[in-house]
């Protein structure tokens, strides 16, 4: 049964039809694979398997509905970066099982000539089920976007 939950939610992000779907990491808390489905140019669904690597080294998924602004920000005046935010779930395995609501928000810049994109996230985690409690996730990383 938990194998069973735990293929339903990395699947709930992988549903939905995408035009662009990219494939790659994150470092921080938690460091791990992420993936993002674009549905239109501001709506996306992002997913992420992690591991946090410090004392308690747990293992996490998470996947989030996002809705963006394009070129919200500009670094250097010339480089826009898309401010995004957005509600999802996310699923840690300690020593029991917890489910908590997320709700990241974040920057990115797209690199249109080579298909991918960077980012940087901070998502606030409310743990409902299991050890509740509050929590915080701090992550940098980049994506390859496949057509």
């Amino acid at each position: 049964m938990k194998y069973a939950i735990i293929i339903c939610f990395i699947f709930m992000g992988l549903s939905a039809q995408a035009n662009e779907k990219g494939l790659g990491i994150s470092i921080g808390n938690p460091t791990g694979l992420n993936g993002k489905y674009w549905l239109n140019s501001s709506r996306a669904v992002d997913a992420g398997l992690a591991w946090s690597l410090g004392k308690n080294q747990e293992v996490s998924i998470h996947s989030d509905y996002l809705l963006h602004k394009e070129g919200a920000f500009y670094f250097n005046d010339i480089h826009p970066l898309d401010f995004y935010y957005g509600v999802g779930g996310r699923m840690e395995f300690a020593d029991e099982i917890e489910l908590g609501v997320r709700v990241p928000l974040g920057i990115a810049h797209r690199f249109e000539a080579e298909s991918a994109d960077v980012f940087a996230e901070v998502a606030p985690i409310v743990d409902l089920i299991g050890k509740t409690g509050l929590e915080l996730h701090l992550i940098f990383g980049g994506r390859y976007y496949f057509n």
